[in-house]
């Protein structure tokens, strides 16, 4: 009831173990019968939002593009007619990598993405199993990094596990 009075009718929640990638919890919909409460929202495609900027900025890092205090301008931006703008309609000049990542601008991702590229992007995101990306780079193009895609839960919850046991196999390495 908390949630609807913010008009907010459906809520999936999938949860992973980060070490097995095993599902521990998987709650397609709420239980409250409603219109859209047969929708498995968990496998339904949706837009990602801002949860594919953290995924371009570590590919940048891993292929030793970026590093996390490397400059990147956040000024208006004009892309054959596509124009992104912050979330804040304002700009921060000249921000770095991290912070532009961390406050999830959308004017300096877009220029990582163009530095990067839409279609290699796109590979890492094959490779780390978002399946849904069913057109070519020309279709997404910088909106890709804005939510422009579609994708699921089932494919994204998986992606950041498997990015998390990254990490600490990476850690543990360090540690050794």
């Amino acid at each position: 009831s908390r949630y609807k009075a913010n008009f907010i009718n459906d809520i999936a929640v999938l949860v992973l173990d980060v070490r097995t990638g095993g599902v521990l919890a998987y709650v397609g919909n709420s239980s409250q019968a409603t219109a859209t409460s047969q929708v498995d929202n968990i496998r339904s495609e949706r837009s990602p939002g801002s949860l594919l900027k953290p995924i371009l900025y570590a590919a940048m890092l891993s292929d030793g593009e970026i590093t996390p205090k490397m400059i990147f301008s956040d000024t208006p931006l004009n892309l054959n007619g596509f124009t992104p703008i912050n979330f804040s309609k304002s700009y921060q000049g000249i921000v770095p990598a991290d912070e532009a990542v961390t406050r999830s601008l959308n004017v300096p991702l877009v220029r990582m993405l163009s530095q990067y590229g839409t279609g290699r992007f796109m590979s890492v995101l094959r490779g780390l199993g978002m399946t849904p990306l069913r057109h070519d780079e020309d279709y997404y193009g910088a909106s890709l990094i804005l939510g422009g895609a579609e994708a699921t839960l089932w494919d994204l919850t998986p992606l950041y596990a498997r990015l998390s046991r990254m990490l600490l196999k990476e850690e543990k390495e360090q540690r050794l």
